[in-house]
């Protein structure tokens, strides 16, 4: 009796074993699978939150004189460098969200230290093309004597990456007198001047 006890026993603590290693089995399948519909959820929100962006031709930044204290927004299209005082800003491309999404602005800007006699005149952005053919109408020398002392050395950029509208700061042009950010991308109307404009607001 004592016998068929003990055996009963042991059955039971078998059965029980085997029931409660298959719930915990059970139980890392569950969890696995949360685990798995947790990790689509997280895709999907970053999917959904990552902004998108499309790719414009035409920018308008905002330029600063810091003696002055003087800033001028202008217009500045894809390939169209423009010459605002010493600068020769060259945008190379440029995205911008839908209106849906929150706003950012993104361009791909470089900055150049113009090499045109008197650009210290300039006080409004100006196309590259049009002073270069200022200055040969004019008969003066399309390059500083700085510049011309230096020929086997071109001076390099003195920017050459991305702005973003939402942080200016963030890559911003060092420069002792002036200063540059971008405010937003649009597609060019199909009335733009072919010089650079104030912005309508």
């Amino acid at each position: 009796m004592k016998r068929l006890f003990c055996t009963a026993a042991m059955a039971a603590l078998t059965l029980s074993g085997a029931a409660a290693q298959e719930g915990s089995n059970l139980d890392e399948g569950a969890a696995d699978a949360r685990a798995a519909e947790d990790g689509a959820l997280e895709e999907e929100e970053q999917a959904s939150s990552s902004p998108t962006y499309s790719q414009e031709q035409m920018a308008t930044l905002r330029a600063l004189d810091k003696i002055t204290g003087r800033s001028v927004d202008f217009e500045i299209e894809v390939g169209e460098p423009i010459v605002f005082g010493v600068l020769e800003i060259d945008l190379k491309v440029c995205f911008q969200t839908p209106p849906e999404e929150p706003p950012e602005s993104a361009a791909f800007l470089q900055i150049m230290e113009a090499d045109y006699v008197e650009t210290n005149t300039l006080t409004e952005p100006r196309l590259a093309s049009e002073v270069r053919a200022e200055m040969r109408a004019t008969g003066a020398p399309d390059e500083s004597p700085s510049v011309t002392e230096s020929e086997d050395e071109p001076a390099g950029p003195l920017f050459s990456g991305w702005m973003f509208a939402s942080t200016p700061g963030l890559s911003a042009l060092e420069h002792p007198v002036y200063d540059v950010w971008v405010i937003r991308c649009r597609q060019p109307s199909p009335d733009s001047l072919s010089s650079p404009v104030v912005p309508d607001e």
